[in-house]
């Protein structure tokens, strides 16, 4: 398995990178998206799926032209309306890429189709959590206050458990 974050400086926006045994993932990508091409092409990936974590207001995400050039799925959480095609995944929903999973967590708040996306391996160990606006270690992204506190405690142990590990 193979994360890897694609960081605009200028947009202060993380995209990421995720491939398995042939499959890839692209999670928030940008506007341009030459950089995930490349990444396809050296390691000889087929593009699966395009992960949102919501509907983007502050970038213009490549998502649509990601999916037509390569065939893959975009993928929003529940609650998603969209005008073009799309996956609306559920809350928990897993994912298969390559030898991994994506399990869906549906964190609605920032936006209501917020979701973050956990990488989980072969062997159902928890890797990465890719939270979008949604989610930050020890805080939540601009939820209404009504929402705040659960979703904290609801996906705590989520954060904490992938901050200890990357350290």
């Amino acid at each position: 398995m193979k994360i890897e974050q694609i960081y605009t400086g200028c947009l202060a926006q993380g995209a990421y990178y995720i491939e398995s045994n042939g499959e890839a993932a692209i999670v928030d990508p940008l506007r341009e998206f030459k950089p995930y091409m490349d990444r396809l092409h050296k390691g000889n990936a087929k593009l699966k799926y395009v992960l949102e974590t919501h509907f983007h207001a502050d970038f213009v995400s490549g998502h649509l032209d990601l999916a037509r050039q390569t065939g893959a799925q975009i993928v929003y959480g529940p609650s998603a309306k969209a005008e073009f095609n799309f996956h609306e995944a559920m809350d928990n929903e897993m994912l298969p890429l390559g030898n991994v999973f994506i399990k869906v967590l549906h964190t609605p708040g920032h936006t209501m189709e917020s979701s973050c996306f956990l990488v989980i391996d072969e062997h159902g160990k928890e890797h990465a959590l890719f939270s979008g606006d949604t989610l930050f270690i020890g805080d939540v992204g601009r939820p209404d206050l009504a929402q705040k506190e659960k979703l904290h405690k609801k996906y705590w142990r989520v954060i904490y458990t992938i901050h200890c590990e990357i350290k």
